[in-house]
């Protein structure tokens, strides 16, 4: 179906429609009055075959009463009827092809009558559907405008509420900026305050149980693998089979970023029943670290570091964190000791000379705990 789009000053579709109808009624009451005059054309020729003999109305209405029926002589009934004349034969052969043309020309009509009709139909049909496609779009566009009109109240209730929105909170930064301002007038009015931070110092003692060491140096973290190094010299010493020299030294590693190097020496043990025997002593072993060792506090913090999967392996109740602290750490040394205490790890420290790596001994000092 055809749409028919309203536009601004044109007609609606039910004055165009009746337009439309009156014209075709037209035509068809024009092409009706024109069969009807080739009707009436078709009959006269036929009633009248000769121009020159035609009876008056009078005439062939009712014949005159003083004419008496004449008779007949055998003579004129055996010629016959007259013969026509051949212009006579002409205008009634030209009477028969006009009558034959007006009948096509009468059908053709005809057919162009039903055909305008058809197209009538068709045309009411589609302006009925226009007029009920116009009466939805009009409801449609009833609706529309009463959807923008309520959008508009709506609109202008919504920035009411912005602009007093705007309002409070104009209001509210002039009193934060009031109150910030006294609070700096009194800030500036009183004292700072210093604050304090509380570590726990108690008493020292020597370090008993196990024993975890980590090295704070170049603002870094590591740990010391002592106890991973002593079971492997112990190894050492059980295959050790040269009792020719006095002394040995070796070197292990690396792991986790050290490098033990260690040394030692043999003496010959009497026993009480007369037999000597040669006895392994350990005399110091140096853990050299190597270039990028450590990690930084940050990096300690994280949960996959390397610093917390050590120091998971030290049981807080029975385990003492040994910090080793070169002068270049201190800073990263506070922070350490304060995570280490609130996870109530026992802690001691050991402050390292500079460019000087960590050793053990028998001979040397133990770590204190506070």
């Amino acid at each position: 179906m055809r749409r028919h789009t309203r536009r601004a000053g044109s007609e609606t579709p039910q004055s165009g429609e009746d337009s439309f109808l009156d014209i075709i009624s037209n035509m068809v009451g024009i092409m009706i009055i024109l069969v009807m005059v080739a009707g009436v054309r078709v009959g006269s020729v036929v009633d009248s075959p000769s121009t020159d003999t035609q009876p008056t109305p009078e005439a062939e209405i009712a014949p005159p009463e003083s004419a008496a029926p004449t008779l007949l002589t055998a003579a004129e009934e055996a010629r016959g009827p007259a013969e026509p004349t051949a212009a006579e034969k002409t205008r009634y052969v030209e009477s028969i092809k006009e009558f034959v043309r007006l009948r096509e020309e009468g059908e053709k009509l005809k057919t162009e009558v039903d055909r305008l009709n058809a197209e009538m139909l068709n045309v009411k049909n589609e302006a009925e559907g226009a007029r009920a496609e116009y009466l939805e779009l009009t409801g449609e566009i009833a609706a529309a405008e009463a959807a923008i009109e309520k959008a508009g109240r709506e609109k202008s209730t919504t920035e009411q509420e912005r602009l007093k929105r705007e309002a409070q909170l104009r209001r509210l930064d002039s009193e934060t900026e009031r109150l910030r301002g006294e609070a700096d007038r009194l800030a500036q009015a009183r004292p700072k305050a210093k604050v304090l931070e509380n570590m726990p110092t108690p008493l020292t003692k020597k370090v008993e149980g196990s024993e975890g060491v980590f090295a704070l140096r170049e603002g870094k973290i590591s740990h010391v693998p002592i106890g991973y190094f002593a079971e492997r010299v112990r190894g050492y010493f059980r295959t050790l089979h040269d009792f020719e020299k006095g002394t040995f030294e070796d070197q292990m590693g690396p792991y986790d970023g050290y490098l033990f190097r260690f040394r030692g020496s043999l003496h010959k043990v009497r026993t009480q029943d007369g037999r000597t025997m040669m006895n392994i002593v350990f005399d110091e072993g140096e853990f050299i670290p190597s270039a990028e060792i450590g990690e930084t506090w940050d990096e300690a913090l994280k949960a996959d570091s390397l610093f917390r999967q050590k120091l998971a392996l030290y049981l807080r109740p029975t385990s003492v964190i040994t910090l080793s602290v070169y002068p270049d750490s201190f800073g990263l040394l506070r922070e350490v000791k304060k995570f280490l205490l609130e996870n109530d790890y026992t802690i001691a420290i050991r402050p390292m000379p500079s460019g000087k790596n960590i050793v053990i001994s028998p001979n040397g000092t133990e770590s204190t705990t506070y």
